[in-house]
């Protein structure tokens, strides 16, 4: 199952949260988070500490774990696709 990643964003930040399928039939998250610093961007990767046994599952986990990275929540009105 593949499907878009969906970005969530502040004014220091944008996360680009995939789910992905592993081949065991096990979901799991991945967040690249592109990083303002000054003059310089810094991009990273947050992987899934777990798998998870839908795509549902392991799509709400990685909007957990991306919100907790903003300042602020976002609601899912703020959602952008990419």
């Amino acid at each position: 199952m593949s499907t878009l990643p969906l970005t969530l964003s502040d004014h220091h930040r944008t996360l680009v949260l995939h789910v992905l399928e592993e081949p065991s039939g096990q979901y799991t998250w991945r967040i690249v988070m592109e990083e303002l610093c000054g003059a310089a961007d810094a991009d990273c990767t947050v992987e899934a500490p777990s798998t998870y046994s839908s795509h549902a599952e392991a799509e709400a986990a990685c909007w957990a774990a991306g919100n907790g990275m903003l300042d602020g929540p976002r609601a899912a009105s703020e959602l952008r696709t990419t």
